[in-house]
């Protein structure tokens, strides 16, 4: 059988596989091992539970004529991965039944039986997993932007060249546009928090950065003080 993507010979994606169908295991198996997905069976949620304790598994596919997802997504290994339901060849799903089904905690349901769009929806399902898990690493607000993998900032597309400890500052503004950060907060932050440090050594940093971004630093647009409390990155 035609494979719908190339093999991922560099890494194996821990996959559940639920059924209590053999046959419908048998060509699941086929299909996605040579992919690069490790498959591990269960025939009943108890079985997919266990395993689930014991492995760290990517993704679930569910024999869509179990009644199992509910107890699946109850698991704290379990809620947040993607499952699918899968519909074997020959079986009916009425639309009624596939709305209850994603209301109970599938994904999605597929009704087709082409190897190849199984291939790619579970691809995407992935990809999507992947991205809401990994971490931010770049930043734009206003005509402000700051990429952590490259260790830049630009203003209007200009690079602006900060000391350690401005870039910190600012990744910590950045990453909650629009909130007061307290003093305290962005010491602990930027410094850790058993490091003692003067306050008025944080109000140096601040007035530095608002030189180097702000047009007018003495009247700031971006990087605003809330007296009494600390500063927020304007949001508006």
């Amino acid at each position: 059988m035609q494979q719908a993507t190339e093999p991922l010979r560099h890494q194996s994606i821990a996959v559940l596989l639920v059924t209590k169908d053999k046959e419908f295991a048998t060509i699941l198996h086929h299909l996605l091992r040579p992919n690069g997905y490790q498959v591990s069976l269960a025939p009943t949620a108890e079985v997919a539970l266990s395993l689930a304790s014991r492995a760290a598994f990517k993704l679930a596919l569910i024999d869509r004529r179990h009644n199992v997802v509910s107890a699946l997504r109850q698991d704290q290994t379990l809620r947040h991965i993607p499952m699918i339901g899968l519909q074997p060849q020959g079986e009916a799903c009425t639309e009624e039944q596939m709305v209850e089904e994603l209301a109970a905690g599938f994904d999605i349901v597929i009704e087709s039986h082409r190897h190849r769009e199984w291939l790619a929806i579970i691809k995407a399902l992935l990809r999507r997993q992947e991205l809401q898990a990994a971490p931010l690493r770049e930043f734009r607000v206003h005509a402000l932007s700051m990429n952590l993998d490259r260790h830049e900032v630009k203003v209007k597309g200009k690079s602006i060249q900060l000391t350690l400890k401005e870039f910190h500052i600012l990744r910590a503004l950045l990453q909650h546009p629009g909130r007061v950060l307290t003093r305290q907060e962005l010491l602990n932050l930027v410094w850790g928090e058993d490091y003692a440090l003067e306050e008025h050594a944080l109000d140096v940093h601040i007035h530095a950065l608002r030189q180097k971004l702000e047009d007018k630093p003495s009247v700031p647009q971006w990087i605003l003080t809330v007296r009494g409390v600390g500063y927020k990155l304007s949001a508006d």
